[in-house]
């Protein structure tokens, strides 16, 4: 099994963190493939140190950043990482027909053999509707919907490109990095949803399905439903941390982030990570500053009910008088 990520040093203890997950549910060997510009001898030796009891081996492909534009967009959740994977047609080894991209920002619940191993039937990329089904046009922006007006008006389905099984062969005799800059440039770097908008974009007339539900399920929008940590660890593949991460602080955590920390427990990083959580959980102030949003909209709403009454007051005993 071909499984290729992309990340930066201090990604590494989550994608080690995916990796392990991996490991432990899957019964194939496993070659990972990482794409980085900065992973040094050092990380690499650490990386598969982390995954020594598994049969997952992990080989660098080194990504040349200069390749990239200082045009791009690029965030604290979109890293500049996000684009590498445009480059994977290039820097994969001619050997390999398919393989399967994996956000560093999940866990591998359940054997991914059969994804891995689906027929591609002509398809190009094989993926999961975007927020776990939740993509109706209107909930993305204006340019997003400019750009996909005919894919849309065709049914089209936006992907998440978090998950993505790649028919590899296919794309080689038709595709290379230089499709996807030229993709960028007719976007005018506008995309609001970095490399994710371009490889929908480029790929989107030969794109098939699979279950979200169990193959990229966004823990937040599980929780939303009101699905809980036991339903998700039964059921679920692929659970995907988009958007708020279960390490960080700076937001709102649910049940189902144990599942996350199961598999952390498993890595050399658990304890370093456990520090850092509690450090960070002890200057946040997150739920206070919520909290104290609240008790301002309650006063404010006191106030002006306040007033409401006093007018009404006001016009009672002004008919009483009458």
């Amino acid at each position: 099994m071909n499984i290729i990520t992309a990340l930066n040093r201090k990604y590494i203890p989550y994608t080690v963190t995916m990796l392990v997950s991996l490991g432990i549910n899957e019964n194939e060997h496993v070659d990972a493939y990482l794409l980085n510009s900065e992973l040094t001898n050092k990380d690499m030796e650490e990386i598969r140190n982390a995954l020594s009891e598994y049969d997952v081996e992990a080989h660098s492909l080194s990504v040349d950043r200069k390749k990239f534009s200082d045009r791009l967009p690029y965030n604290s959740q979109w890293s500049i990482e996000t684009y590498y994977r445009l480059m994977m047609l290039e820097l994969l080894p001619q050997t390999i027909d398919r393989i399967l991209y994996l956000d560093g920002d999940m866990v591998i619940n359940k054997s991914l053999s059969d994804l891995y191993h689906a027929e591609f039937e002509g398809a190009e990329i094989i993926a999961c509707d975007d927020k776990s089904g939740l993509n109706t046009p209107d909930s993305y922006g204006p340019k997003h919907n400019e750009m996909f007006r005919e894919a849309y008006a065709q049914g089209y389905r936006y992907f998440n490109a978090g998950v993505m099984l790649l028919n590899i062969k296919e794309m080689r005799k038709k595709y290379s990095f230089q499709t996807y800059l030229d993709a960028i440039d007719a976007w005018d770097y506008k995309m609001e949803a970095p490399d994710q908008d371009i490889l929908n974009w480029v790929h989107w007339k030969k794109v098939a399905y699979v279950d979200c539900m169990v193959y990229d399920l966004f823990a937040r929008v599980a929780h939303n439903a009101q699905i809980t940590y036991e339903e998700v660890k039964e059921e679920t593949a692929i659970i995907h941390f988009a958007g708020a991460k279960p390490w960080d602080n700076g937001n709102f955590h649910f049940d189902i982030e144990r599942l996350w920390w199961d598999y952390a427990k498993r890595t050399p990083f658990y304890d370093s990570l456990l520090v850092e959580f509690k450090d960070s959980a002890l200057r946040d102030k997150t739920v206070e500053e919520y909290i104290k949003g609240l008790a301002d909209a309650v006063s404010g709403q006191q106030k002006t009910l306040g007033k409401i009454m006093d007018k009404i007051n006001g016009l009672t005993g002004f008919v009483e008088d009458k």
